[in-house]
């Protein structure tokens, strides 16, 4: 059967949910009862701050997702307008359509749309699972400069 890409769009709230608890549930998460209605208010809440496209089957089966937040920065005197980057918080094939090249396509459907629309790059926190697929598309090691801090933890 094949499969086909095309943009996310607000109808696909739980199709993604659903993609999502799959995800979750592979990786060892418990269920927890209303995860798929929250999820869905949480996306179209927000649904214009994403980017994403959505692998469906012939039939309308959902069986993969990329996922990305618009980050857009205030303008500076280093650059002009407002440059906009994308975090990439998912990318994900349900496990009997994977090695087919599906998550591949996603990740190129997301680069072509990020050079269309002159985003500044993509950056993501790969799994082991999906560091091959990232390394293949073109991601690298940004910078040794970036850092993270949590609420709540001492120094």
């Amino acid at each position: 059967m094949d499969v086909s890409l095309r943009p996310v769009e607000r109808d696909d709230a739980f199709a993604l949910a659903a993609l999502r608890l799959q995800q979750d549930r592979e990786q060892g998460r418990a269920s927890r009862e209303g995860f798929l209605v929250a999820y869905a208010d949480a996306f179209l809440d927000d649904f214009a701050a994403y980017r994403g496209w959505l692998a469906e089957e012939d039939d309308g089966r959902p069986v993969g997702c990329l996922l990305a937040q618009r980050v857009r920065k205030l303008p500076t005197l280093a650059r002009a307008g407002r440059p906009e980057w994308w975090y990439v918080q998912q990318v994900f094939v349900s496990t009997d359509r994977r090695r087919e090249g599906i998550g591949r396509r996603l990740v190129h459907a997301a680069q072509e749309a990020a050079t269309a629309e002159r985003v500044r790059f993509l950056r993501l926190n790969a799994s082991e699972a999906g560091r091959a697929l990232f390394d293949a598309t073109g991601f690298a090691d940004p910078m040794d400069r970036l850092r993270e801090w949590v609420p709540g933890q001492e120094p």
